[in-house]
C-alpha cells in the first residue's frame, strides 16, 4: 500500500514579508499569509511529501511532540487544500 503524497499547486507565488510568508494565486485573485510553521511544510511541498516526512522535518526544527505535530500538519494539510493550494498524489 503505498503512502499519500501532498504537493504543491503551480498557480500561487509568493515571498516573506515580515513574520510571515504572503501568498497570492494570479488565476484567481485570492492570497493568504501563513506562519512560520505552514510556511516550512509549503517549502517542504516543493517536493511531494507524506505526512511522516513533514513531521519527522518539523519535529527535528521545533520543540513539538511527534503526535501533536502530526494532528497540527493534518488541520494544516486540510486547509490548504481547502484553499487550493495544495493536492495529493498517491
Amino acid at each position: 500500500m503505498s503512502e499519500t503524497l501532498w504537493c504543491r499547486k503551480d498557480n500561487w507565488v509568493g515571498t516573506q514579508i515580515e513574520d510571515s510568508f504572503v501568498m497570492l494565486n494570479f488565476e484567481g485573485g485570492e492570497y493568504v499569509s501563513l506562519n512560520s510553521s505552514a510556511s516550512d511544510v509549503w517549502h517542504a511541498l516543493e517536493t511531494p511529501q507524506s505526512v511522516r516526512a513533514l513531521v519527522a522535518a518539523l519535529t527535528a526544527r521545533y520543540d513539538i511532540a511527534p503526535e501533536q505535530c502530526a494532528q497540527s500538519v493534518d488541520r494544516l494539510l486540510t486547509e490548504l487544500q481547502a484553499k487550493g493550494l495544495i493536492c495529493t498524489s498517491v
